[in-house]
């Protein structure tokens, strides 16, 4: 199945029109991309709130070090740069009137104190850094359109899709029969690549042969037959010239060729099938 594309799902998030009827039906009908979209939608949603109803923790001194270890900051840079100057030993700083000062035997002093909820419970004060870091990893998290993994339902991550890359759509197809005195059979396909290019897949099961494997595309009586290439093992891709409308050649055709130097069709066809479009 070939799913809706990030681009058009991360603007269906951001309020756009669902493209095509189309896309709108397939989005109703696929899990996966309706999952997608609700993880953009998610990313939108937290992008846009309101940053003064938002209650963020500070972070410890350890949480500096760790940052500084592991990107290997210059020992200049090793202080917590949030952290406040202590108080000398004998001039401790009373806490403001309504503030418990509070510390904790791992992490240390905390950098600034923590005013008291109604009931008692502690509530950190958000930093602006910490908000515009929280901001960016949200922005590049859906830049990176890895929001469905990282916003899953139920907080539960899944796998994050990739940013989609151009893909092969594949226009037509056919079994391919074996004909008289022969017992090959197989299929073709044709593809279009992101640039356009059309590709005539072949697969064709092993069978001995008086001569070369030549692949044709002909038109539905065979009066007019254009030669793709020499088919050397049992697959091969071959480009079909711009100027080939296969809806006039849609039949495909495998040749067995003498070696006689001769390039016109030897008549004598090993598999033979018709294009039939896809939808």
């Amino acid at each position: 199945m070939e799913h809706l594309d990030a681009e058009l799902l991360s603007l269906m998030a951001l309020g756009e029109t669902p493209g095509t009827a189309a896309d709108a039906g397939h989005l109703a009908s696929c899990p996966e991309c309706a999952a997608t979209l609700r993880g953009f939608q998610r990313v939108a949603d937290i992008a846009t709130l309101e940053p003064a109803g938002i209650t963020l923790d500070q972070p410890s001194a350890r949480t500096w070090t760790a940052i500084h270890q592991a990107l290997g900051l210059s020992p200049a840079l090793t202080a917590d740069p949030l952290a406040r100057p202590a108080a000398p030993a004998d001039q401790p700083a009373p806490p403001p009137a309504g503030v418990e000062a509070s510390t904790t035997p791992d992490d240390g002093p905390l950098a600034a104190p923590i005013p008291l909820r109604a009931g008692g419970t502690r509530q950190r004060r958000p930093k602006v850094w910490m908000a515009t870091a929280a901001a960016g990893i949200v922005l590049g998290t859906a830049a990176g359109w890895t929001a469905a993994g990282v916003l899953g339902q139920g907080g539960t991550p899944s796998p994050a899709p990739t940013q989609s890359a151009p893909v092969a759509r594949v226009l037509a197809e056919t079994p391919l029969t074996p004909l008289a005195a022969h017992t090959g059979s197989g299929e073709a396909q044709v593809e279009q690549l992101p640039d356009g290019t059309r590709q005539l897949t072949i697969r064709l099961a092993a069978e001995q042969t008086s001569g070369y494997r030549q692949v044709w595309v002909g038109t539905s009586d065979l009066s007019g037959m254009v030669s793709l290439g020499v088919l050397a093992d049992g697959t091969g891709t071959f480009t079909i010239p711009t100027g080939i409308d296969l809806a006039q050649y849609p039949i495909v055709d495998i040749s067995n060729q003498a070696y006689n130097g001769n390039p016109a069709h030897s008549d004598d066809s090993v598999a033979r099938g018709k294009l039939s479009p896809k939808a």
